[in-house]
């Protein structure tokens, strides 16, 4: 498997919190558009995300656990599943890149576009947000116009990236060399939970406050659920545990 070019760790307080005495992390990794391929089984090994379960996007329903919620410039909505399906190709020459098929998710609240120029009803906030909670979750980002680097066709705003509701920082900077802004497939972001963590919301919030929100594309989630063997910590805690008790009953008088 290919390494990402741009890796970023954050150590957080709720990993922190998730794992006692363990060295809790979210690792970030971008991979650059000319990792898309057609031939999604290439695609997946190269992004890392062999194996894991894959939401299309090409249907309404969404993956179990899965929701997705938009708030700021709506009316704050939480999707149990996708209330239409956004052609990816319906705008032409302003059409968004899709990673997979024909369909994406968006910032839409109607996941539809009523003006391909100038759309309205975009949510300024995007979370996904994974109940079950994951080891590994990941996406691929479109349409994002960004100010720096500037998107060639709309330079509209920068977006900030949270995971787990806590504030990593601006999307563009994080992805570094890996972001390719505008109407194309700007990156895939890979989010890794280690330490014994997990994943439970990944989100997306246009920067600007004021003006034409900046119209987000999704596709391709994936997310490695979170196994229900014990961490190397707890397992070692139970062992012992297990250990002075059978100590103890053998020490009991017969």
């Amino acid at each position: 498997m290919r390494l990402a070019k741009t890796t970023f760790v954050a150590v957080t307080l709720a990993g922190l919190l998730a794992a006692p005495g363990a060295h809790a992390a979210i690792i970030l990794n971008f991979f650059p558009a000319s990792d898309f391929n057609a031939n999604t089984s290439v695609m997946d090994a190269a992004l890392g995300i062999t194996g894991f379960t894959i939401d299309t996007f090409e249907q309404t329903a969404l993956l179990p656990g899965l929701t997705i919620s938009l708030s700021g410039g709506v009316t704050a909505t939480t999707w149990t599943s996708l209330p239409n399906l956004f052609d990816a190709g319906v705008c032409g020459s302003l059409s968004v890149g899709a990673w997979d098929g024909t369909h994406a998710a968006t910032n839409s609240i109607t996941n539809l576009l009523n003006s391909c120029t100038t759309p309205t009803g975009l949510a300024a906030l995007t979370t996904f947000n994974y109940a079950p909670g994951a080891t590994s979750f990941g996406i691929s980002l479109s349409n994002f116009q960004s100010v720096n680097p500037p998107s060639p066709q709309f330079a509209i705003t920068n977006h900030e990236l949270f995971v787990n509701g806590v504030d990593l920082g601006v999307l563009e900077t994080l992805a570094g060399a890996d972001w390719s802004p505008g109407i194309a497939r700007n990156a895939y972001l890979r989010v890794d939970a280690t330490g014994g963590s997990t994943i439970t919301s990944v989100g997306f919030q246009n920067l600007a406050t004021t003006g034409t929100l900046d119209f987000l594309a999704f596709d391709r989630f994936a997310i490695q659920q979170s196994s229900s063997v014990p961490e190397p910590g707890s397992l070692w805690l139970f062992i012992c545990g297990a250990t002075l008790v059978g100590v103890r009953l053998f020490r009991q008088p017969r």
